[in-house]
This record gives structure tokens, sequence and C-alpha cells, in this order.
């Protein structure tokens, strides 16, 4: 669910480096995310750029509005004439947060696969191979599987070890239906995802008779809800830290040697604390939402003083935009309260990032910059925008081209013309259309 083609693998490869640089996978997360502030630096120049040009013609917005109001069709079509004719895409603004959903799905993948796009479980440090995938899909179905089994050793053997069940107790409970069924452990369903369930009742069954068989601690451990959160079960790379960490990575050398000895290497912390923890209301990992929570509050204050700041006229007090005032910090809060303090962490590293982004931005891009860049921008020739497209389309639909359609011996012409005498063109023929439009609907044409 959590990992997108081509996206996810790059910044697996992209984490792994920072990690083989670190070789500790927090630091590595710290880098990681700059890095990804970095690229969408640009995404945020271009936001602020169209911001401005929004901002430019609000009030010819405001006429329109004034003029059309009680004819819906026509104000949409001078609308988008003005976005047009100013190049300006009012959705323009919405990329840097897409490009920042996208990566946030994206990095949920490659942080609940640490030994996936970290390790080097095939002996090769730079690599994915599929031969490491296959061991490590195993070792997950493994964990759950140990799980399932550990609960049923539990519940309907009263917790006897291995090498105190009968032979009848062992057929009962070592068989396909029970990983099947999988039942709820601390209230939460589970079940085995592995495709050979034979294969991995050997599995299981090797685990306990061969590394636990008289270890009551190692099936408590398992099932007790205050030393592992009941979310991870559905994290199994996650659950496999944890194991590790609390030593008992040596079961999953019934599947890989590699694989127990990576989980020993990996170092899967943030200044000493284990980045696979689920925070909780009564443990100081819920210190990482609560910040999160604060940069994302301060970063949307921070965000509405600079655009009063910059465009006074704005309205900036609509019930929409105090929606948008609490609902990004409460969601950045649910982001990092619900996941593993690894991705928790990355989102508030990713709120941090972007305060002190906006605050740098704002201060090298002034209103008086970006008005520069924006007249720039408008005399250099570029391809048809969005609204242009589309306010052709309409005006073809209503049988209006917008311009002179435009015959070979026109082209032929305006070949001849210097720039400026076919910029001279285009603009009469944009007239003549707006008069025709004007004529068509009633309205009093004006050319200025």
């Amino acid at each position: 669910m959590w990992n997108i083609p081509i996206i996810t693998p790059l910044l697996g490869y992209l984490m792994k480096l920072c990690y083989i640089i670190f070789n500790n996978y927090g630091l590595a997360l710290i880098v990681f995310t700059l890095i990804i502030k970095l690229i969408t630096v640009p995404f945020q120049v271009k936001q602020q750029k169209n911001t401005a040009k929004m901002a430019k013609f609000q009030p010819q917005l405001k006429k329109l509005q004034n003029k059309y109001g009680n004819n819906k069709e026509k104000y949409q079509e001078e609308m988008m004439k003005l976005y047009a004719e100013e190049g300006v895409n009012p959705m323009g603004s919405c990329l840097p947060m897409i490009i920042t959903m996208v990566i946030l799905f994206s990095i949920i993948g490659v942080v609940y696969a640490p030994l996936k796009y970290v390790s080097n479980i095939d002996g090769n440090s730079f690599s994915l191979s599929s031969a490491s995938s296959k061991s490590i899909s195993k070792a997950e179905n493994l964990v759950t599987d140990t799980v399932i089994i550990a609960n049923k050793m539990k519940s309907e053997a009263k917790g006897k070890t291995y090498s105190e069940l009968t032979d009848a107790e062992k057929e009962k409970i070592f068989k396909t239906k029970t990983l099947e069924d999988g039942g709820k452990i601390n209230g939460i369903k589970i079940k085995s995802s592995s495709d050979n369930s034979e294969e991995s009742l050997k599995y299981v069954e090797e685990v306990f008779s061969e590394y636990f068989p008289d270890d009551k601690e190692f099936t408590n451990f398992l099932l007790d809800e205050k030393k592992i959160s009941n979310r991870l079960y559905s994290r199994p790379q996650l659950l496999m830290f944890k194991i590790s960490d609390n030593g008992y990575g040596q079961m999953f050398d019934v599947v890989d040697k590699n694989i127990s000895e990576e989980l020993k290497r990996v170092d899967y912390t943030f200044f000493g604390i284990p980045l696979s923890e689920m925070p909780s209301w009564s443990s100081l990992y819920l210190l990482i939402p609560v910040s999160s929570f604060l940069f994302q509050l301060i970063l949307t204050f921070i965000s509405q003083y600079y655009q009063k700041k910059n465009n006074p006229t704005a309205n900036t007090a609509g019930i929409g935009m105090n929606l948008i005032l609490y609902i990004m910090p409460i969601f950045s809060f649910y982001i990092a309260f619900s996941f593993p303090v690894g991705l928790g962490l990355y989102w508030t590293l990713t709120s941090f990032y972007s305060l002190v982004q906006t605050i740098i931005l704002n201060k090298i891009y002034t209103p008086e910059k970006v008005e520069e860049m924006v007249k720039r921008d408008a005399k250099k020739k570029k391809k048809k925008g969005f609204y242009q497209r589309a306010l052709e389309m309409q005006q073809s639909q209503n049988g209006s081209s917008g311009s002179e359609k435009l015959t070979d011996d026109d082209i032929d012409e305006d070949k001849k013309l210097t720039k400026a005498e076919r910029k001279q063109a285009e603009l009469k023929r944009l007239q003549e259309a707006r008069k025709r439009m004007a004529e068509k609907y009633g309205d009093e044409y004006n050319e200025d």
C-alpha cells in the first residue's frame, strides 16, 4: 500500500546512500529530509511567484465579479481570459503540497522497510536484490506466524513451553488452520500472509523447538502489550528490530543467518531512541507528535503573517483559512502519533525545515524581487497555459475561436513582420474576438 512505483525505490536508494555515510538511521533521516526539502525549493519559489501574480489582479477579479455576478457563464469565461492573459494558474499553489504528500506516502514504505532499503543482507552494500527481498519476505512471515503460534500456545496450552507440549497439543497448535485464522492479539486481528503455510509452520516450529524450547519469557514477550505496541503486529520489519533488540534475533537464522546479523548491525535509532517504537499517551515518544504539531502550527502562523504582509488587501480571515490554520497542525500530530517514531521524526523534521525554508525564502524573495521575476517571465515566450487552452476550447464550443482564424496568407504575412509588429497584430485579433463576444452577450465593449 505504501510503495509507490519508481518513487519509493528511488527514495530507498537515497536513504541507503545517507545511511552508508552516517551509519545511523536517525542521522541519515535528518539529512535525507533536508535533501528532499532542498529539491522542493524551486516549487516553493514558483508558488510565491504564482501567489504574487494572483494578488496583482485580485482587483480585476473583483470588478468582473461585480459586473457579471448574475451571469456565471460569462463571469467564468472572462475570469479564464484574465488567467490566460496574466499567465496564472490558481491551482499552482497546490503543487508543493501534492509533491509533499506523494513523498510522504513514498517515505512510509522506506521507513517501514529498513531492512530492505538499508541493510546488506545480500552482501552488497548498495543494492536492492530480489534474493534479499525474498529472504526478508520470509522473515516477515516468520515473525507474524510466530506471534500467532505463541498466542495459541498461551490460550490453548495454558502458556506451556514447547518442550512441555504433548504430541496432541503440538498437532492441534502447529497446523495450517491456525495461521489462516490467526485470531485477535491484544485487540488486533492478525493472520499469516504466507503463500506457503506448510513452510511457515516448519520455520515456526523450528524456532520454538531449536531456539526457545523451554523459554516462557520469549512467548510472554511477544504477547506483552506493554513491551510491544499492538500496532507493530502489522509492521513486521519494525517488529523484527524490536525482537532483535530484546535478544531474540537468532530466531531469524532459520530463514537466513544474514538477517539476524543485519538486525544487529543496522543502527535503527535516533540518539538512542528506537525508531520502531510507537508513540503512546503515556510514553516520552509522545514528544515526537507534539513537536510535529507545534512546528506545523508555527509554520501556519508564519505563512499567514507573510501572506498578510506581502498582500495586505488579501482576505485571510475567512472560514476556510481558519480551518487550514488548525487542520494542518492536527493532521501533523495524527501522522506522527499513528505511525512509528521513524516516520513521525520525518514528518516533524519536514515541518521544521518548512518553517525555516518559509522564513528564508520570504527574506530572499521579497515582494519587489518576486514582482521583477514575474515581469521577466511575462516577457518570455511561453507555451499556452492550461487556462488559455481551456478558454480556446470553450470559445470554440461557443462558435468563436477567440481570435481571427489565421489563413496561410496571414501566416506568411506574419513571418515578414518584426516581433513587435507580430505582437501588435495578435493583440488586434484578440480585441476583435472580445468585441464579437461582447456583441454576442449584449455587453458594452471597451478596448481599454
